[in-house]
């Protein structure tokens, strides 16, 4: 009985192992396998050293984990700096322009949704630091300019992004820069010839003013989500979400209390995305990114 068991479980594994087994499904999603596919994250030192040497420009994703409603979860920031970054960096290789990603920095500020439970939020000087550290180790390897491409647009982020890119082109010695729109430049009040950002066009429909605005997880952000991440975006429930018809006159209570005038966590009309409209603006949102970085190149910036 005892030889009966050993051939059965023997002949079993003989048979388990001659049967072709299918490789795992890496991704549904065409754009990889995980949010470090084609960063210097799945290259090898030397392969980053060599990158480096050859005069390399470094694209860094820059923003935060994030709830992003009840219809999409809380990496959309991080998942779409990233694939602008992506995007960005196929298009300027295509041009002859070497460039690797960074690892996508996703540790930031949320000083409107930290009520939400699932967004982190840290403090201006633990982001400074570590950014402050990154470039260091982006100077040490060799790199000389870093192009910092940003998803969040929190205040307070974002200063703290302004203000540790303008000291690191001294305290680290390394040439920096935060890249923006055109209309991101009279938003903050930026005059757009500052030596630490590159600027951009506004890609048709950014300017546009509608009497709702569509500020946080809307129709746009949740179009481009599906259009490059479809399996972060629940469709069904996005299309029964009731627009929450809020404007420029709401941001200030929105920003004071979030989950009181958003209580879903979300700001616009997720239920109008247009993936295909999303996916076209969201292309050529990266083709002007590019534009700007190459004309910058020219001009020594």
């Amino acid at each position: 009985m005892q030889k009966t068991i050993i051939l059965f479980i023997f002949g079993t594994l003989i048979i388990l192992m001659m049967t072709p087994v299918a490789p795992f499904a890496l991704s549904s999603n065409e754009e990889g396998y995980s949010i470090f596919h084609e960063t210097m994250v799945d290259m090898t030192w030397q392969e980053v050293e060599k990158a480096a040497k050859e005069g390399a420009i470094i694209l860094l994703p820059t923003a935060v984990i994030e709830e992003h409603g009840p219809h999409m979860g809380c990496g959309v920031d991080t998942y779409l700096a990233y694939q602008t970054c992506k995007l960005a960096r196929r298009e300027l290789e295509s041009r002859g322009i070497k460039t690797l990603i960074a690892p996508p920095f996703y540790w930031g500020i949320n000083r409107t949704t930290h009520v939400f439970p699932g967004t982190f939020t840290v403090r201006q000087e633990t982001m400074k630091a570590l950014l402050e550290d990154i470039l260091k180790s982006l100077k040490s390897w060799g790199f000389k300019r870093v192009y910092s491409i940003n998803w969040h647009y929190d205040g307070g982020h974002i200063s703290t992004l302004f203000q540790t890119i303008r000291n690191a082109q001294e305290s680290v010695g390394i040439n920096t820069y935060f890249v923006l729109s055109e209309e991101d430049v009279r938003r903050y009040g930026l005059k757009g010839d500052e030596p630490f950002i590159v600027v951009h066009k506004s890609p048709p429909g950014e300017v546009e003013l509608q009497e709702y605005l569509d500020l946080h997880a809307g129709g746009g952000e949740t179009g481009i989500m599906a259009a490059h991440f479809p399996d972060q975006v629940d469709l069904e429930l996005t299309r029964s979400l009731k627009p929450t018809q809020l404007t420029y006159r709401d941001v200030g209570k929105w920003v004071t209390d979030a989950k009181k005038v958003t209580p879903l966590g979300y700001f616009g009309d997720p239920a109008s995305l247009k993936i295909n409209e999303a996916k076209e603006y969201h292309e050529a949102f990266c083709i002007m990114i590019v534009d700007a970085i190459e004309n910058g190149l020219k001009t020594n910036k």
